[in-house]
C-alpha cells in the first residue's frame, strides 16, 4: 500500500491536444489548483478553466460502500481512505487505471483522455457489486483555487445526458452508458488541501459542489465528461521506443487554437511563449516532419512584429506581450531550421522582407536594442531567458550585452547571409555586418575560462560563469574558433556538467542556490542561480559533436549525458520536467512537463545517432 504523502508527490498528466489536460496523482489525490479530470481552454489554447476536479467514488458490494477516492482536507485529514485498496496504477499513452482490491472483488477504473476534444471518457468496471459516483465541479482559472462559491450551479438531465449549469450557462456535460439512477445532493464540500501548493507559498484551499451522484444498476459504467462536444478514443499504450515515446509527447504541446497553432510551453501552468516556441520547433514540429503547423507558428508571429520585436507571449484577450529581446533572434534561427528541412525556399521569399526588417531595426537600434560596433546591448530587465522577478525585484537583470544574445545576433545575421545567397540576391551587407559582430564579440567576450556572461553598459564584463557561453560555439554559426570552444566545454564540463543537463551557475558562485523549493520569492532566487536545465543539454550536445567532428565513436557515447533524462522521459510517459534541484537527489521542480527539455533531448537523440 502506498502512503498518501508518497501518493502526492507522484502526478501524472495526459494532455488534451486543444490546450487543456487531464492530471492528478497515482491514487487520486488532487494536491495541486492544477489537478483535476478535466481543465480546458476557453479561448483556445488560453484562458484555462477546471470544470471538473474529480468523481468522489465508492463500490458497493452487500449493502456496504468502500470508498475509491481519496482526499486531504485541512492539512492532515485524509478522506475517504480510498487509497488503502489501491492495488494497482498503470499510466497509458492517454490513459490511466487504477485497480481496487474489496473484499476479493477487483475493480478497475480507467480514465480516457478523448485527444483532440475537451473530453475524458471514465469507466468503471468490476465482477459484481454497484457504483456510487459523485462528480465535485467548479469553474476556476487552473491557476487559483476558490474558497467563495462562484455562482449558482445547477443541472438538468436529458436521457442519459446530464447538463451542469452555472447562472443557467452550461459549462459541462455528462454522457452516461450504463444503467443508473440519479441521486439529488447539492452538497459543498469545503478544504480540500492542496499540499504541493502549500509548499511552494501557493493558494491551496479549495471548496467544491457536488450535484448529484449517479449509482449504477449492476457492476459497469461509462461516463463521458465534455465540453461541447467529443469524440471518444481507444487506449493508446506506452511505446517502449524511446524516440516514439519521446516523439509524441512533443506533440502534446502543439495545439491547434482559434488563431492558428501553438506551442504550449509547459504543462501545468505555462502558456504559449515565444522564446520557448522557437527553441522547440525543431524538437517538437519539425522532427515530426510537420512543416505546415511551422509555418503556420512562424507566419503567425512575424504578423506581431513591433519594430524588429515578436512577442514573448500573449495576454488571454490575444493582446501580444513584447519582453524578450532574444525572442526575434530565435525566430530566425527556427526559420533557418525550417528551411534546412523543408527546403520551402517559397516561403522563404514570402517572409525575407518580413526578417531583412527585423535585423534593420536590431543594427539601428529601436529603443530597447542597439548596436555598439556591432554588439548587441538591451536596456531594462529582464530580457534574456533567465527572467526571474518577484516584487519589482529583478534576480539575474543581465543588462548590456548578453554572451547569448550576441552569438545569435550573430547567427541572425549568418542565416540571413545564406538565406539571401539562397534567394540569388547579390548583397553582402549581412555578412560584412556579422564580421562586424564577430571581431568585437571576441575582443570584449572572450574570458580565461572561456566567456563573459554579459557585458554592463559601461563595457564592464560580468564574471559569473553560467551555461549561456556555450551558444557561441554550439549555434550553427559559432562566432568563436574551436580553441575557445574547447575552453568553452571544459569549463562548462568542470563546472555546470550534472546527470539531468547543466547548472545555471558556478558552484563557487557567491550567488549559488543548489535548491528550487518554498514561496515564490526562495524559488525565483534560486531559479537561474543554481538549478539545473535539462533543456540546455542540447547546446552541450551541439557543441562536444563539433568537437568530436570525425570520431564517431565518441559523438554516439555522448548518449551517456542525455541517458538520466531519456530515463525520466520512459518514467513519464516522455515528458521532462522544468529543471532539476542542483544537489543529489536532483528532485525535480517547476513543470512537470516542458516543451523545450521534451525538444532539445529528443534533438539532442537524433543528433547523435544521425551522425
Amino acid at each position: 500500500m502506498i502512503s498518501p504523502e508518497e501518493c502526492e508527490d507522484r502526478e501524472w498528466i495526459i494532455p488534451t491536444g486543444t490546450g487543456g489536460y487531464s492530471s492528478s496523482t497515482i491514487c487520486g489525490i488532487n494536491s495541486r489548483t492544477y489537478h483535476g479530470y478535466l481543465i480546458v481552454p476557453k479561448n483556445p489554447p488560453h484562458f484555462r478553466h477546471l470544470v471538473l476536479s474529480k468523481f468522489e467514488d465508492f463500490y458497493i458490494q452487500n449493502g456496504i460502500e468502500y470508498p475509491i477516492s481519496t482526499n486531504r482536507y485541512n492539512f492532515q485529514v485524509y478522506y475517504p481512505e480510498g487509497y488503502k485498496f489501491l492495488n494497482r496504477f498503470i499510466l497509458g499513452s492517454n490513459f490511466v487505471v487504477w485497480e481496487y482490491n474489496f473484499e476479493n472483488s477487483l475493480v478497475r477504473k480507467t480514465l480516457v483522455v478523448n485527444k483532440g476534444t475537451n473530453s475524458v471518457t471514465i469507466t468503471y468496471e468490476s465482477d459484481k457489486g454497484l457504483f456510487k459516483i459523485c462528480p465535485l465541479i467548479t469553474y476556476r482559472s487552473h491557476h487559483v483555487a476558490l474558497k467563495e462559491r462562484p455562482g449558482f450551479f445547477d443541472f438538468q438531465t436529458q436521457g442519459n445526458t446530464i447538463v451542469i449549469t452555472l447562472n443557467d450557462n452550461k459549462i459541462l456535460n455528462f454522457k452516461i452508458e450504463g444503467e443508473f439512477n440519479i441521486e439529488n445532493t447539492g452538497y459543498w464540500y469545503y478544504n480540500f488541501f492542496y499540499k504541493l501548493d502549500y509548499e511552494r507559498g501557493s493558494n491551496y484551499l479549495e471548496d467544491l459542489y457536488n450535484p448529484f451522484c449517479i449509482i449504477t444498476k449492476n457492476n459497469e459504467i461509462t461516463i463521458t465528461a465534455y465540453v461541447d462536444s467529443f469524440v471518444k478514443s481507444t487506449k493508446i499504450h506506452l511505446r517502449k521506443d524511446v524516440l516514439q515515446m519521446l516523439s509524441s509527447a512533443g506533440r502534446d504541446f502543439v495545439v491547434k487554437g482559434k488563431d492558428g497553432w501553438a506551442i504550449i510551453a509547459g504543462y501545468h501552468w505555462f502558456d504559449e511563449w515565444g522564446r520557448d516556441s522557437f527553441i522547440s520547433m525543431e524538437g517538437l514540429v519539425l522532427l515530426n516532419g510537420e512543416y505546415s503547423i511551422a509555418k503556420d507558428i512562424i507566419s503567425r508571429y512575424l504578423e506581431y512584429e513591433e519594430k524588429g520585436f515578436l512577442p514573448n507571449g500573449f495576454l488571454h484577450n490575444g493582446e501580444p506581450i513584447y519582453k524578450g529581446v532574444d525572442v526575434s533572434l530565435w525566430a530566425i534561427y527556427a526559420i533557418y531550421k525550417y528551411y534546412l528541412y523543408s527546403r520551402d525556399l517559397d516561403f522563404i521569399r514570402k517572409i525575407f522582407p518580413k526578417l531583412i526588417e527585423i535585423v534593420d531595426w536590431y543594427w539601428k537600434g529601436n529603443g530597447i536594442v542597439e548596436t555598439i560596433n556591432g554588439l548587441l546591448f538591451h536596456t531594462g530587465s529582464p530580457r534574456t531567458w533567465m527572467d526571474a522577478e518577484f516584487d519589482t525585484t529583478v534576480v539575474t537583470p543581465r543588462e548590456g550585452a548578453a554572451v547569448e544574445i550576441n552569438a545569435l545576433w550573430y547567427n541572425a545575421l549568418k542565416i540571413m547571409n545564406f538565406l539571401s545567397k539562397e534567394l540569388k540576391m547579390n548583397t553582402d551587407e549581412f555578412e560584412i555586418k556579422a564580421e562586424k559582430v564577430k571581431a568585437q564579440f571576441i575582443e570584449k567576450f572572450v574570458s580565461p575560462w572561456g566567456l563573459y556572461d554579459y557585458l554592463n553598459p559601461d563595457l564592464t564584463p560580468d564574471t559569473s560563469i553560467r551555461p549561456n557561453q556555450l551558444f557561441a560555439f554550439s549555434l550553427p554559426f559559432n562566432v568563436v574558433d574551436e580553441n575557445i570552444g574547447k575552453r568553452i566545454v571544459n569549463t562548462v564540463e568542470k563546472e555546470l556538467l550534472r546527470p539531468y543537463g547543466l547548472s545555471t551557475l558556478s558552484k563557487s558562485d557567491k550567488k549559488y542556490i543548489p535548491f528550487y523549493r518554498g514561496d515564490r520569492r526562495s524559488r525565483d532566487l534560486a531559479y537561474h542561480n543554481g538549478p539545473i536545465w535539462p533543456w540546455l543539454i542540447g547546446s552541450y550536445i551541439d557543441a562536444k559533436i563539433k568537437l568530436e567532428r570525425g570520431n564517431i565513436i565518441g559523438i554516439k557515447k555522448l548518449i551517456n549525458y542525455l541517458q538520466p533524462l531519456i530515463n525520466v522521459a520512459m518514467e513519464n510517459n516522455g515528458y521532462i520536467p522544468e529543471l532539476f534541484e542542483d544537489i543529489p537527489p536532483y528532485k525535480w521542480g517547476g513543470c512537470i512537463a516542458q516543451a523545450w527539455s521534451v525538444a532539445e533531448v529528443f534533438r539532442s537523440l537524433n543528433n547523435i545517432i544521425s551522425s
